[in-house]
């Protein structure tokens, strides 16, 4: 992925809330073995690209979001997004 690229769609996004419909999708498919799915209407795309923007195999924005695909060696698993909480 294009570095320069990367960093401009970073800029563009970085400190957008968003309104109270934006969203980040995450999608972990058993069929792709070798990336994850993601899309973001809000500054979590800055977050994206900060955190595993060497693993980010392709992206496509238009006028609505970000679209990524992320080699899996960047994802930790879907049930890692929850906190373990005590009884």
């Amino acid at each position: 992925m294009n570095q320069k690229q990367l960093k401009e769609i970073k800029l563009r996004w970085k400190g957008k809330g968003g309104g109270p419909e934006s969203e980040t999708n995450v999608c972990d498919t058993i069929m792709d073995k070798n990336c994850v799915h993601v899309w973001s209407c809000n500054s979590d795309i800055s977050r994206i690209i900060d955190r595993c923007g060497s693993a980010i195999m392709k992206v496509r924005e238009d006028g609505d979001g970000v679209s990524f695909e992320i080699h899996r060696s960047a994802f930790r698993g879907a049930a890692y997004a929850f906190k373990v909480l005590k009884s």
